[in-house]
């Protein structure tokens, strides 16, 4: 199934997301854009950008969609799995985790580049059960993200002991950026 029916028919199904929090990144040409003065304030104070701030937002915006095009080719091969896709009994993801897996890596790459740091591209994959798998590996620090129908985990590695030299979380949006730091120490 091509990609952007993919993304049609999942995008009629609602769904809560871990970025409720998140403001959406796109907007159309003839609406104005809003910036928020406070990144993290449930308080920000909200202001209309000029004209050139608009520009270089869109243009930003454009540079942020080319840098998700690798990872939309690997869903996309993701999305045309099927059940025993790997020989071994493997299930296919589910259309919601896959949709989630979307949304969740494209608020990821926004508050990467937003903040001025750099993005990686990550191993995009899906597990036995059907989970959608992100990864990714720098020097002895590796970060995981499992995706599901219900939510989102990660995993934090840094060497081969479960108990000292492993973190298992919940992932929620605004600690992404803390993540990120992590991995590049």
């Amino acid at each position: 199934m091509p990609w952007n029916q993919f993304q049609e028919r999942t995008e009629r199904t609602s769904w809560s997301s871990v970025f409720e929090d998140s403001e959406d990144p796109f907007t159309s040409s003839n609406e104005t854009l809003i910036s928020l003065d406070e990144e993290y304030s449930t308080s920000a104070e909200v202001r209309k950008l000029s004209s050139r701030e608009q520009r270089c937002k869109r243009w930003q915006q454009n540079n942020d969609l080319l840098l998700l095009e690798p990872f939309k080719e690997k869903l996309q091969r993701i999305v045309e799995r099927e059940d025993n896709w790997d020989g071994k009994g493997s299930k296919k993801p589910r259309p919601m985790a896959i949709s989630k897996a979307h949304v969740t890596l494209e608020s990821f790459l926004y508050s990467v580049v937003n903040s001025g740091r750099i993005w990686k591209t990550p191993f995009v994959s899906s597990d036995e059960d059907g989970r959608i798998t992100i990864q990714w590996n720098k020097g002895d620090h590796e970060l995981h993200i499992e995706i599901t129908d219900e939510g989102a985990e990660y995993i934090k590695v840094w060497g081969v002991n479960i108990e000292r030299e492993m973190h298992l979380g919940i992932l929620k949006g605004k600690e992404f950026l803390n993540l990120w730091d992590w991995l590049n120490l």
